[in-house]
């Protein structure tokens, strides 16, 4: 016969969704809350953070088409003129963003150009660490959105009914990226909204054990075990809950059946529910792109530009464009000229688009010179901590010093 202790220590690695280790048998967190920077900022502000992972080539995405440069060192993969979605006379954006176009004709993007950070790293794993934990000269365990969270989430027990304490943030994926780990506040990772909830088997036996074990657990002499029961249980009855929220929300755009444009209509049912739910993580990729990189990053750009415009479409219809600002990122972006496989090799600086119905759209910093070059990289002009800087202070209305270690200066894209 199996014991309630031994069902729950059986049960830790699979039961508990998030991704990580259940903050509470780590370290508790010792810092102090983040101050609130004034009541200009609507507290229902929500932050969404697209990941466009595997590196994603900057000057493919973000035009620089009246400089030869350009043209010389990408004769194949270089995007011709005639092709190009004009911004003003240098640059215009990838012909596969019309969906990115029409919201930046809207005013509702802002592009942010030549970002990166200094001494840049071009490791996959590295450098993504360094873009999540907001750390670039030394390894930390909590993200920089982690660190948010840990700094305004009140750490007493949580009660499932509490939605705004229970998915304070949530990553729409099978995983929780490094950017949402924190010392104490435990964020769901949501790969599909059918299948959130509690792994206590696929049988129903064992499903009805659990719900006996969590839902008349005590706490026995373990001073963990009690945290880890209400956590269990919440995370068994979360999802029933998170269901019944948003089961009266009703897309109001036609999303297109790509798994990101997918995401982003989760992300509107989650917004459109109003569980409390600040930050939202999703993402997209790989735009590793070493050979043959004109078809396989035009194709993820077009569900970037066609997912964020059904996703805001959507948004506006319900009245809740201005409450949700999306930022996407990359860990690097790639080298100027193209290789041998009509590909591009890991680089550096980078464009970011940043969009939103409270955005002052248009362009941030000078394009980066394809001739003044780092051995053969941009050199990068805006620190990536004060993107984040400014989405921490003029967004979610916070201090960002204490959760970036330092003072960066804002960007005037809010």
């Amino acid at each position: 016969m199996t014991t309630r202790r031994a069902f729950i220590s059986k049960s830790l690695g699979v039961a508990i969704l998030g991704g990580t280790m259940p903050s509470f048998l780590a370290t508790a967190a010792g810092a102090q809350a983040l101050p609130a920077l004034g009541s200009t900022i609507d507290p229902g502000n929500v932050l969404l953070v697209i990941q466009m992972g595997g590196g994603n080539d900057g000057l493919n995405t973000v035009v620089p088409y009246t400089d030869d440069a350009y043209h010389r060192v990408r004769p194949t993969i270089g995007i011709a003129e005639n092709t190009i979605l004009k911004i003003n006379d240098r640059i215009g954006l990838n012909p596969a963003l019309t969906g990115l176009d029409a919201l930046y004709k809207d005013g509702r993007v802002a592009i942010v150009q030549g970002v990166g950070y200094p001494n840049p790293n071009r490791s996959h794993f590295e450098a993504t660490q360094i873009w999540e934990t907001a750390s670039p000269d030394r390894p930390t365990a909590t993200g920089w959105l982690g660190r948010y969270l840990d700094r305004t989430v009140a750490q007493t027990p949580v009660d499932v009914s509490d939605t705004a304490r229970l998915f304070p943030a949530v990553s729409l994926g099978d995983t929780v990226p490094a950017a949402l780990v924190s010392q104490h506040v435990d964020v769901p990772a949501i790969g599909a909204l059918g299948t959130y909830g509690l792994n206590a088997g696929r049988d129903t036996a064992s499903k009805q054990t659990a719900g006996v074990l969590y839902d008349g657990a005590r706490p026995g002499q373990s001073p963990y075990l009690g945290m880890i029961e209400r956590t269990a249980r919440n995370a068994m009855h979360g999802g029933d809950v998170l269901k019944a929220k948003i089961a009266s929300y009703v897309p109001a755009a036609e999303y297109p059946k790509d798994n990101f444009a997918q995401q982003l209509r989760l992300a509107a049912q989650i917004v459109g529910s109003r569980v409390g739910t600040r930050i939202i993580f999703v993402s997209i990729g790989s735009f590793d792109t070493h050979a043959g990189q004109r078809t396989q990053q035009d194709r993820l750009l077009g569900y970037l530009g066609n997912g964020l415009r059904a996703f805001y479409t959507d948004l506006a219809a319900h009245a809740l464009a201005e409450s949700v600002l999306a930022m996407t990122f990359s860990e690097f972006g790639r080298r100027v000229a193209q290789n041998a496989s009509n590909g591009t090799d890991h680089g550096t600086a980078m464009p970011l688009f940043v969009v939103g119905g409270k955005v002052k759209g248009g362009v941030y910093g000078e394009h980066p010179s394809l001739t003044d070059l780092d051995r053969g990289d941009l050199r990068h002009a805006t620190d990536f901590r004060s993107v984040y800087a400014t989405v921490l202070q003029k967004w979610l209305g916070r201090d960002s010093t204490g959760v970036l270690a330092g003072s960066f200066d804002t960007v005037a894209f809010v």
